[in-house]
């Protein structure tokens, strides 16, 4: 008989351990190490997690107190077979019993649940389903109890994450935990600065247009087609201040062929929007949308043209660099020696600070790399100029004309003197 009662204790506390464990292992689990049909079974215990907690703890709860129950009646039987003091033995199985449900039913398999939770979710999904059912009697009323409770009670909605800040630092520490990739850990800051982007840190600047004079041939603008493989052209008057309007390069295919008798270019341009260089990303996408366009010319506060906006510039902003077969990969950083680089000056500080470990002033009045190099220095430089920040040394490697082409960076903690 007493046999019999300590191996149903026996399984009593592996019941116990199971619930504990469970508890632990499948509100902690990482989805991402689940196969499809493994997820699919954990997902639908994780559809509804109040009931899927209530039957735990309820579970749990219904076999503890049968233990403690059992081992007192092993106690008192034991107690009988051999003329023991019942209230000395009761004391001492107390503490055994307690002890013994503390570490083998609780901590430990929460420990293992912790280290463990995606093995530990997959094995049990289909016990606990069973569970589930079993209970499903006793959890449901509990379940309806403690809502009434919740609801009476002076609660309010718990907020999981009080600022931007906390979550791109939990986007941080999620990547270097593992728990995602690296690039969603980007994409989830990226959200975030997204409001706070202004269109001229992402246009193409003046310098980099390939535009039409409007009295070119429609025979010019196909060649232009052919050799750049962009699909949009500002058409402009004298210059590119004088921006007449757009043209689409599919509203030209009719005329390759020479079939039809070709017209004034500016018969064929779509009207220009233009929008300021101050003007926030989030709300040009929403212009972009209303309007049924693309693209955009940036304007500088005098009116000239600064540059021009796509729409698939704003979306690089979030997900990062879209290339389609006709994009030209070019490698804005180079590792060309121990903390050396070469870079292309066209950078935007941004992409910058996310690849080298150096940080520019917030409030700051350039966007890019080169513009950083020329307000640094105060004029025009030449090649071999040199600026520092930090303990960065900053070197004009190749230039066109006025422009910055390739700057060449040195991280050094003892710089030249002679250094501007």
């Amino acid at each position: 008989m007493i046999i019999s009662e300590i191996l149903l204790f026996l399984f009593l506390l592996l019941l116990s351990s199971i619930f504990s464990g469970s508890e632990t292992a499948y509100f902690s689990i990482n989805k991402k190490e689940l196969s499809s049909k493994e997820a699919k079974e954990v997902m639908f215990l994780l559809q509804n997690p109040k009931r899927l907690l209530i039957t735990l703890i309820t579970g749990n709860t219904i076999v503890n107190s049968s233990m403690a129950i059992l081992a007192a009646l092993i106690t008192a039987d034991i107690a009988n077979t051999l003329n023991l003091n019942l209230t000395a033995l009761m004391i001492l199985e107390t503490l055994v019993v307690t002890l013994t449900i503390l570490i083998l039913s609780e901590i430990t398999p929460k420990i293992i649940a912790i280290r463990n939770s995606t093995l530990f979710a997959k094995k049990l999904s289909v016990p606990i389903r069973i569970f589930m059912f079993l209970l499903f009697p006793l959890a449901i009323p509990i379940y309806r109890l403690t809502n009434v409770i919740s609801k009476l009670l002076p609660l309010k909605r718990e907020v999981l994450f009080d600022s931007e800040d906390e979550l791109v630092a939990l986007a941080n520490l999620g990547a270097e935990s593992g728990s995602i990739e690296q690039e969603e850990s980007e994409m989830i800051k990226s959200v975030f600065e997204y409001g706070d982007t202004a269109v001229r840190e992402i246009m193409v600047p003046r310098i980099d247009i390939v535009g039409i004079d409007i009295n070119s041939s429609i025979s010019k603008a196909i060649e232009l087609v052919k050799k750049t493989k962009f699909s949009k052209f500002p058409i402009y008057n004298d210059n590119l201040d004088t921006i007449h309007g757009i043209l689409y390069a599919k509203d030209i295919l009719p005329f390759v062929n020479g079939n039809i008798k070709e017209k004034n270019i500016s018969s064929l341009c779509r009207e220009a929007y233009f929008v300021p260089e101050s003007k926030q990303i989030d709300s040009l996408l929403k212009d972009f949308q209303r309007r049924k366009v693309n693209i955009a010319i940036v304007v500088d506060e005098y009116g000239g043209t600064a540059g021009l906006v796509t729409v698939e510039d704003i979306v690089e902003e979030v997900v990062g660099d879209i290339r389609d077969e006709f994009d030209i990969e070019t490698q804005m950083i180079s590792l060309i020696g121990p903390n050396r680089w070469l870079v292309d000056a066209k950078i935007s500080i941004h992409d910058f600070e996310s690849q080298i470990p150096i940080s520019f002033e917030e409030d700051r009045e350039f966007d890019t790399l080169g513009g950083f190099f020329f307000f640094k220095f105060g004029d025009i430089p030449k090649v071999g100029t040199n600026v520092k920040l930090s303990d960065f040394r900053f070197q004009v490697r190749t230039m066109e004309g006025n422009r910055i082409l390739k700057i060449e960076i040195t991280r050094d903690k003892i710089l030249n003197d002679n250094i501007k």
